[in-house]
């Protein structure tokens, strides 16, 4: 990547300049010339993912795709259930409803290719962004498009910022929306197993063309309820995984405290040295329950044979509601509090109290809502001599709430330090053993909300066509400009208002980008000019220029070839770079909150080598960051495609990538800042009156400090820049088509991801950690499936691999098993009955195979396996 910074210029006339000159490069380039005049080519002729141009594919890169025919014979609920099945992406072979997690997430999920980073893959909408979720982390939730609209899924697995700009590092992903609906169609999914787990998915789409246009409108519905804890033998064992041959990691929130004293902690009631342990989630929810309703509608019309309109109108609504447990206590216990104990012959003025608030509260629900909207307007221009112009104009905007139910921690530790039986706490009972009124100045209807607003303002001018020819063939060209505006309102608050509200912070940011982009597509060799050694040799050159007021320019080129040096062998190649822009949730101010008192930590400081066992408190340094610079990558790759004539139906592809990711943004964990020196900068310990003061400044004014609080730790969680990562693999394509006289049709297809170098520096100038092999970097992900067609009946069986792979446990590396399982789909269409009219039978993880025994608290890695079991499901699909 080149970057320009900002110079003496105007930004408004830097703007004119960039957008007069881009549209001039149009007009001149677009204007008709007899002598560069060529056979007219349909308007009708797709631009594939990946290139400006219509008609070619993306040149140097290999090209994913998942068609209606997958799509269909698979059934997802939901997209993020469809973008699992791609052993590319970094949740294959999870559940659809276990999104990427992040801070303030409310709902959706991001592909992240080649696991390079949720923020590296962009992710399109029928070619064309779409306004994030979220709040600190925010990215487009592809699962706002009802799959029935759905036409094919394109992945581009390489670097693509000289096409579409920022984020499109590991590169793109584009859901392509259907075009030509004729009639009614209807589908509905029903799914189950021996479990809680439900879900239920109905969808209807209806469309009519005439000559000159067509209009589309789907509506999807579906909902999921998870399975609890308790359902899953694993999950039920509460953390104690020494059955399983691993360790009890039982956490020490329980129903009956854990008491120190004079630095001792005993296990209440029987006061025995030690801790009380135990697993207080067997009734939640392994994922939050959810309901989404999501409406397309999309129409075109052709004002006469140059000019065609259209639009494209998007709404989804999703609520999610989950099992939250309830907060801990963590309480310094005087001896004028009437309930004072101590374990036999033990004396102290106070005491130290660690206990769940369950039994003294009842459990809390969490909810989070999402709101979509978005309206995208078009018109596609016949400018002569092949040339076509498009124009998008395209707004959209989304709604996102978290509500969080807390218990007021302030009242609880007055009521801690309580003198009578009408005003202190009794930690040692339940709510029995407790006036009732202190237990309602606790649970006081405190809350933590989260209220955010994405909003995305896109115009779009681009043309492409032929430019002359060559003996190769013609030179097609586009080119476009590009103007966008991104803005984040986020707005946090927690407190009661029986009390106090604390204003936690109040957002309000935005930025312009403004970009001219170009292409090329020249066919050096082809079947006109075909020579040995070279049958076909396609050079494609493009380049994009995006200009941020903060950030100043970033110019980022890439060339790709395909070369054919006999028939049916495609060797391509490609070298670029990319970028990507801060995401814009994690730029928002900095503030400080009261971390919460952890009780269970036990490290030692790496730099005065005293180890911390007692429960401490930690002031954490959090919010957004707004000096956050972008992130840069190189990427290029390399393959090869093989189609035997002698083989019908055969295919084999192979691609290697590269990527070089410097600038990264990291947010660093509190064990990164306790336990290595590199990190220094990010903590202190044990800090001064001043220092606690000095980081108090960017605190909300009303939030409240206990003054008996000793406060152990500041640590500044918020993301920064820091260091770089690499990766090198290898993605294999393979398939088989062939037909029989008696037995029907057959299809093989198999994909797979093979990881060669997976390193990270997290700080400049640090060692790189080689992370290949581990949980973060799986060498090995595949998926194989054979299809059997005859007459109206399909059958289908796949098979999904992850490989083994190591992981931490906190003290040492251990390795977790493979895992294999298998689905197996049956289709049946029942004309007989109705035309259009078919049953579907699914098998999800057909041998209930469990997930790789990982020695943690769950006893397995949600981000590479799912928990949830054999499932089934049936589909009923019509047509009318």
């Amino acid at each position: 990547m080149i970057k320009f910074q900002q110079s003496g210029t105007p930004a408004v006339g830097r703007r004119r300049k960039l957008l007069l000159s881009s549209a001039a490069l149009i007009a001149i380039v677009a204007t008709p010339h007899a002598a560069l005049a060529q056979a007219d080519t349909s308007v009708e002729e797709i631009v594939v993912t990946g290139s400006s141009i219509r008609g070619v594919a993306p040149v140097g890169s290999a090209l994913i795709g998942i068609d209606r025919a997958t799509i269909t014979q698979t059934a997802p609920a939901n997209t993020k259930e469809l973008m699992a099945t791609i052993p590319q992406l970094g949740n294959f072979g999870v559940n659809a409803e276990q999104s990427t997690p992040d801070r303030f997430r409310t709902a959706g999920f991001q592909p992240n290719i080649h696991n390079v980073g949720i923020y590296a893959t962009l992710t399109l909408f029928n070619g064309h962004r779409f306004a994030p979720v979220g709040g600190e982390a925010v990215f487009p939730d592809p699962s706002i498009i009802p799959v029935i609209a759905v036409q094919r899924v394109e992945v581009i697995a390489d670097g693509a910022s000289a096409v579409y700009g920022s984020d499109a590092v590991a590169g793109v992903v584009n859901f392509i929306y259907r075009k030509n609906v004729e009639g009614l169609e209807a589908s509905a999914t029903y799914g189950w197993n021996d479990t809680r787990y439900q879900k239920r998915d109905f969808a209807l789409i209806g469309g009519h063309s005439w000559d000159s246009g067509a209009v589309m409108a789907a509506y999807e519905y579906s909902d999921n309820k998870s399975p609890l804890n308790s359902q899953i033998d694993f999950l039920a064992l509460g953390g104690d995984q020494r059955s399983r041959g691993g360790r009890d990691l039982r956490g020490s929130n329980c129903l009956q405290p854990n008491v120190t004293v004079n630095g001792t902690t005993y296990a209440y009631p029987n006061w025995n040295a030690g801790r009380n342990l135990c697993g207080l989630l067997d009734q939640g929810t392994i994922v939050p329950d959810g309901k989404r309703h999501a409406v397309l509608v999309t129409g075109r019309q052709k004002l006469n044979d140059t000019v065609e309109l259209w639009t494209e109108i998007n709404y989804s609504k999703y609520n999610t509601r989950s099992f939250g447990g309830q907060t801990s206590l963590n309480l310094i216990i005087p001896n004028t509090n009437p309930y004072f104990q101590t374990p036999p012959g033990v004396a102290a003025s106070q005491i130290q109290i660690v206990r769940s608030a369950l039994g003294l509260f009842p459990s809390r629900f969490s909810t989070q809502s999402s709101e979509v909207y978005g309206v995208t307007l078009g018109g596609d221009f016949d400018l002569g001599n092949d040339w076509r112009g498009v124009a998008t104009l395209h707004a959209s905007r989304t709604k996102d709430n978290n509500n969080d139910p807390e218990l007021d921690l302030v009242n609880a530790d007055a009521a801690a330090r309580g003198t009578t039986l009408a005003t202190a706490l009794n930690p040692f009972g339940q709510a029995a053993d407790n006036n009732a009124s202190v237990l309602a100045s606790i649970d006081n209807g405190y809350r933590r909300i989260n209220d955010t607003s994405q909003r995305l303002r896109e115009f779009q001018l681009k043309a492409d066509g032929p430019v002359f020819s060559i003996p190769g063939g013609e030179i097609r060209a586009a080119v476009g400009v590009d103007s966008r505006t991104e803005q984040a309102l986020q707005t946090q608050i927690s407190g009661s208002p029986a009390r106090k509200i604390i204003d936690v912070r109040d957002d309000d940011i935005s930025r312009n980008i403004w970009a001219g982009f170009t292409e090329l597509n020249i066919p050096l060799f082809s079947d006109q000019n075909a020579r040995p050694g070279l049958q076909k040799l396609t050079l494609s050159l493009s380049g994009r220029y995006d200009y941020y007021e903060k950030y100043g320019g970033q110019f980022n080129p890439k060339v790709g070839v395909v070369w054919e040096p006999v028939r049916n062998l495609a060797l391509h190649g490609s070298y670029g770079t990319s970028f990507v822009a801060p995401n814009l949730g994690l730029t928002t101010s900095k503030f400080g909150f009261l971390g919460s008192r952890d009780q269970n930590t036990v490290i030692t400081d790496w730099k005065t080598g005293q180890q911390i066992t007692r429960p401490f408190d930690i002031y954490n340094m959090g919010g957004g960051n707004p000096d956050l610079e972008p992130e840069e990558a190189t990427t290029y790759s390399v393959g090869a495609n093989f189609t035997p004539d002698q083989v019908p139906g055969l295919r084999m592809g192979v691609s290697y990538y590269n990527v070089e990711y410097r600038n990264t943004i990291y947010k660093a964990s509190l064990t990164d800042v306790i336990t290595n020196p590199a990190f220094e900068a990010y903590r202190t310990i044990y800090p001064t009156a001043a220092q606690l003061a000095a980081a108090m400044v960017e605190a909300p004014p009303e939030m409240e400090v206990q003054p008996y609080v000793t406060w152990d730790v500041i640590f500044r969680s918020y993301a920064v820049n820091l260091g770089m990562r690499k990766f090198e693999g290898l993605d294999f394509d393979a398939g088989y088509d062939f037909s029989t006289e008696n037995f029907g049709s057959f299809s093989l297809a198999a994909n797979a991801n093979r990881k060669l170098v997976d390193k990270q520096q997290v700080l400049p100038n640090a060692p790189f950690n080689d992370r290949l092999g581990t949980d973060q970097a799986v060498k090995w992900k595949g998926r194989a499936a054979l299809t059997w067609n005859l007459a109206q009946a399909t059958v289908g069986l796949s098979a999904n691999y992850v490989g083994s792979y190591r992981y931490n446990n906190g003290s040492t590396w251990k390795k977790a098993d493979s895992w294999l399982t298998y689905d197996l789909v049956g289709n049946y269409a029942l004309d007989k009955i109705r035309e259009g009219l078919s049953i579907q039978a699914r098998v999800v993880n057909l041998f209930d195979k469990e997930p790789p025994f990982v020695d943690n608290a769950n006893g397995y890695l949600p981000a590479l396996a799912s928990p949830f079991g054999r499932q089934f499901e049936m589909t009923l699909r019509a047509k009318f």
